[in-house]
């Protein structure tokens, strides 16, 4: 019975890490295609921009990432719409 319960929290705890690790890497590809977007439309991206994706969340950078396509300015792209 222990034995099972153990089992179970180490089964969930897997699990936890895992979707973890998939949310990170999600994450992670999101940053890198927007840097990229935003070099290949407005050139070198500025170490305050790199650092601004670097604490971005996931939710930041999905609200961002269409826009180096909408904006005129690196600045733009950073604005509430």
């Amino acid at each position: 019975m222990v034995r099972d319960t153990v089992q179970e929290w180490k089964d969930q705890h897997h699990q936890t890490g895992l979707q973890q690790g998939l949310e990170q890497g999600s994450t992670n590809e999101a940053r890198a295609i927007l840097r990229r977007q935003l070099v290949r439309r407005f050139g070198d991206v500025p170490a305050e921009v790199d650092a601004r994706l670097g604490r971005a969340t996931r939710a930041e950078l999905e609200g961002w990432i269409d826009r180096p396509y909408e904006v005129d300015t690196l600045e733009d792209v950073f604005r509430p719409s």
